[in-house]
């Protein structure tokens, strides 16, 4: 997948490779840019679509629900509707995107009175691989709390 890039003002390739999570050769072939190509600031440029690395993307077919996709990806349907910012009894529509953890994260969705030591126990883990895992934790209600199972 790719998505468009709009060049600023002290970008390089390898900067915007790096950006992107791909590399400057990758850009040059997917752009048709020699080596020497001069970037201009404001132009546009193809890039890879940058993989999200904790959830997928579903597109939303014909007859789909929240339970019906919630059961295929064995999560459960609140967890669902708080991941895509959506409310119980909110449709859904065909082609709407919605993300979905992918098979190795394990989500937790902290409630009232929960501590890092509730959530280290249920995900079966210590205190360091918790941090490592999240940017920030502040324990308030329907927080999604991630971690990649090994």
């Amino acid at each position: 997948m790719y998505k468009i890039y709009q060049i600023e003002y002290g970008d390089t390739i390898d900067i915007i490779a790096n950006k992107t999570g791909t590399t400057s050769e990758n850009i040059k072939n997917i752009n048709g840019f020699n080596s020497d190509k001069d970037l201009v600031v404001g132009e546009l440029m193809i890039v890879p679509k940058e993989e999200n690395k904790m959830f997928q993307s579903y597109i939303v077919k014909d007859g789909d629900s929240i339970y019906s996709i919630s059961r295929d990806y064995n999560i459960d349907p609140d967890t669902l509707l708080l991941i895509n910012g959506l409310k119980k009894f909110e449709y859904i529509y065909p082609n709407q995107e919605l993300m979905i953890p992918k098979n190795d994260i394990n989500i937790y969705v902290t409630k009232r009175g929960d501590t890092i030591d509730t959530i280290l126990e249920s995900f079966n883990i210590d205190a360091n691989t918790l941090d490592q895992e999240n940017d920030k934790i502040f324990l308030m209600e329907d927080q999604l709390i991630i971690h990649k199972i090994n």
